[in-house]
């Protein structure tokens, strides 16, 4: 799996083997992640937006889908802290608002 994280300044590559979050595969690569609940999925401020790939995201959970709908996210934005990496090969390009 390759991830890309857009920032203002360039795009980094992600080297997302393994399991674990979004969330997760960022902070290793040195990105920081916004997050106030330390990634428990409770304060939405881990929220980026699926530029490509979303089709090799699993579909979110019952407590990221309703954290979603309370902070009327897009469809094509997901909880860096509840979005689990997806298994297979396949690039995914993803940015917020704060890098």
């Amino acid at each position: 799996m390759v991830v890309v994280a857009r920032t203002r300044r360039k795009d980094h590559v992600l080297n997302c083997g393994g399991q674990g979050t979004l969330m997760s595969r960022c902070l290793a690569a040195g990105l920081p992640v916004a997050s106030a609940c330390s990634g428990r999925g409770a304060c939405g401020r881990c929220l980026v937006t699926v530029l490509r790939g979303t089709e090799h995201l699993r579909p979110a959970s019952s407590r990221e889908a309703a954290l979603l709908v309370k902070l009327e996210a897009e469809a094509d934005q997901r909880l860096s802290c509840q979005c689990p990496m997806p298994e297979a090969t396949a690039e995914l390009l993803v940015t917020t608002g704060y890098w």
